[in-house]
């Protein structure tokens, strides 16, 4: 993937995930950091979450083809691009 394509992929997935949380994007930056690994996308929760939000967070992500692969450290979250997309 282009860098500046995913670029504008991970601006979508933030403003979409931000959106389906019912919560403005500055609340959205205070609980969440978005950083590119490779294809992979590693979110680090800033603050606690509900697991409600948690799985509406994991399917914003699928709606843009990353699928969450691991935790680490009960801070980071992991996705991946599907195989199949790439």
């Amino acid at each position: 993937m282009v860098t500046s394509k995913f670029d504008d992929t991970l601006a979508a997935i933030e403003l979409n995930a931000a959106r389906q949380l019912n919560w403005d994007y500055n609340q959205f930056k205070e609980y969440f950091s978005f950083t590119v690994n490779h294809e992979a996308i590693e979110i680090e929760l800033k603050n606690q979450i509900e697991e409600s939000q948690l799985k509406t967070l994991k399917q914003a992500l699928l709606d843009y083809g990353f699928q969450y692969k691991k935790t680490v450290n009960d801070f980071i979250l992991v996705f991946e691009q599907d195989v199949e997309l790439r």
